[in-house]
């Protein structure tokens, strides 16, 4: 039993941004676990995303290529999976934190008997197996926990290690694997359609998110939010209490329940600062934040605030915004 296995995160043909930060992690533990790295892709039309995992300086790629991978379908992922794990033996499994991945990550450790270490921030191989970091009580504190025994199945958190650069020198060879679903499955996936607008930027994309919640009163004023967001080139977001009241779309909460995020800045406006929020946003690189609470818990965390009601600052903030815009292009 020896190597690391990354199992890839693939949408619509893609890798998702994740796969260089679970290279980051391979590339961490590599030197104390051995036997090299190797990646394995699944779904189906997978030109562009293996020629993007080619250059994660793996030993080789182990494509598993099949037009029902092209769908979340875990039970399918999960078995593909499996059987290359049980062909490869390897000693470290990297799996995303993905709806999907999550749900295989489960299933894999079962199988194999392995131990799961799931939503880690910070980790390492040692004597006495591997030592991890994790968020716990809502992301309000940070636990050290120890899985002596292995394999192990390892579940980063999202954003919480930096995205591998590709690795130079020629692409990794490339091994095609046979791959037959169960016949019949147990399990299919059915339609899928994607919530918001078609025109809905991506949040976990976005390098600037404005993101608005309870103290806002309604729906209206995320069109405000909407504005300062494109004068920004940003996106807007919510907390879990807008969501909950149906002003946004599920696809733009942020948080613990939502959705992990690390723009490089994070205006937040008329959002207290739960915990379960806060875990989601935590990442950011600057954190500014509108409340008129001087006692809100994101002051804590932000590296800006304005204590004030938002009715007044961010109007006047959307116009100065454009001014200096203006302003910038007659120069």
């Amino acid at each position: 039993m020896a190597g690391i296995l990354i199992h890839s995160a693939v949408e619509q043909g893609e890798l998702r941004a994740e796969f260089w930060e679970l290279v980051t992690v391979a590339r961490q533990l590599a030197p104390s676990v051995g036997g090299g790295l190797r990646v394995a892709l699944a779904g189906s039309q997978l030109g562009d995303a293996l020629e993007q995992a080619r250059r994660a300086g793996a030993a080789e790629v182990r494509v598993l290529e099949h037009a029902q991978l092209a769908d979340p379908w875990p039970e399918g992922h999960f078995e593909a999976l499996a059987a290359l794990c049980g062909r490869l033996d390897p000693e470290v499994v990297l799996v995303p934190r993905t709806p999907l991945g999550a749900e295989v990550a489960a299933r894999l450790a079962i199988r194999r008997g392995a131990s799961l270490v799931h939503d880690v921030t910070h980790v390492q191989k040692g004597a006495d197996g591997i030592t991890a970091t994790r968020p716990v009580f809502g992301g309000a504190v940070s636990a050290t926990v120890q899985a002596r025994r292995g394999p192990w199945v390892i579940v980063p958190r999202p954003h919480a290690f930096a995205a591998a650069a590709p690795a130079d020198g020629e692409a990794s060879p490339v091994v095609r694997e046979a791959f037959a679903p169960a016949t019949p499955p147990r399990t299919f996936c059915g339609a899928r359609t994607r919530q918001g607008s078609s025109g809905a930027k991506d949040i976990e994309k976005a390098r600037v998110l404005v993101s608005g919640g309870a103290g806002l009163g309604g729906p209206e004023p995320f069109r405000l939010l909407g504005e300062v967001a494109e004068l920004l080139g940003g996106a807007v977001a919510a907390s879990r209490v807008a969501v909950d009241a149906g002003w946004v779309p599920t696809s733009l909460q942020v948080g613990l329940t939502g959705r992990s995020v690390a723009p490089d800045l994070y205006l937040a406006v008329g959002i207290s600062g739960a915990t379960h929020h806060l875990a989601g946003c935590s990442s950011a690189q600057v954190i500014a934040v509108v409340n008129s609470d001087p006692a809100a818990p994101f002051f804590r965390l932000a590296n800006y605030g304005v204590v004030g009601d938002w009715k007044e600052v961010i109007p006047a903030f959307r116009d100065a915004l454009k001014e200096k815009l203006a302003t910038s292009r007659v120069a």
